[in-house]
């Protein structure tokens, strides 16, 4: 990964993503905001009982790493339903629920707020199309990969094999414990095993991916472990009370930059 920073905000990005013309994007970590206690400090959500105002200057500054005018997200539920996004909604408007965010517009980032599970990119240069994936273990169970995927081929002609992905920070095998994982994971899935109970999500994103066509070497991981990283990364499964950091995603506009 490569390290960004823009007045104190720190992120990542992904190298083979850097490296292609006409989109931008960050995997934000939780340093350079202004939340305070258990948010400290980039918190990006409205919805863990953080100030709204602070939450507010955070995704600005998010948005200003990137040069972007505004920021779209919506409530994330663990499912596979999808937005696509026209532009930003006006002052007031509620955010649709979604765990898949769309865009064919430039200048609009796609914010996918995490704090153990993963974000995960698409990206077609030829179509000039991004979208960003919540990607849970229950939105995996879902295969949400796989429908994102599936929705860019039916709903702007995608072809999989021209797709770029990148699967960001999340519970990494680790620290990827499931006591019930019986009942909670379908009987294919306990092959991810690494240990008994302990899961390699971020090979299954990868598997998931692949099958749906993402050609592998299109396909990059962060490898980060939201857990182990406690200066970078917010985590559910090690704070219970805590922040989401966000990772985006926008086109540039510019296709040849």
């Amino acid at each position: 990964m490569l390290a960004g920073e823009h007045q104190g905000v720190k992120y990542y990005l992904f190298p083979g993503l850097a490296a292609l013309p006409g989109v931008r994007h960050g995997v934000f970590t939780r340093r350079g905001g202004v939340s305070q206690g258990a948010f400290a400090t980039l918190n990006i959500s409205f919805g863990v009982g953080d100030d709204p105002r602070a939450v507010r200057e955070n995704r600005r500054r998010l948005a200003a790493a990137l040069g972007l005018a505004a920021l779209q997200s919506a409530r994330q539920v663990h499912g596979c339903d999808a937005a696509v996004v026209e532009g930003p909604l006006l002052p007031g408007q509620t955010p649709e629920t979604a765990d898949i965010l769309i865009t064919a517009r430039p200048g609009v980032g796609l914010l996918i707020a995490a704090a153990d599970c993963q974000a995960v990119l698409l990206y077609d240069p030829r179509r000039q199309v991004v979208a960003n994936v919540h990607c849970g273990w229950r939105n995996q169970v879902h295969n949400v990969l796989g429908r994102a995927v599936g929705l860019l081929r039916t709903g702007f002609d995608c072809t999989p094999e021209d797709l770029h992905a990148a699967i960001g920070p999340g519970l990494g095998p680790c620290c990827a414990e499931f006591v019930h994982y019986r009942r909670e994971f379908p009987r294919e899935y306990w092959d991810y095993q690494v240990r008994p109970g302990y899961f390699d999500l971020w090979r299954l994103s990868a598997d998931q991916l692949a099958a749906a066509g993402v050609p592998p070497d299109h396909i990059e991981c962060a490898r980060l472990c939201t857990r182990c990283l406690p200066g970078d990364f917010y985590s559910y499964r090690r704070d219970r009370l805590t922040g989401r950091h966000g990772t985006v995603i926008a086109l540039s506009g510019d296709p040849e930059r």
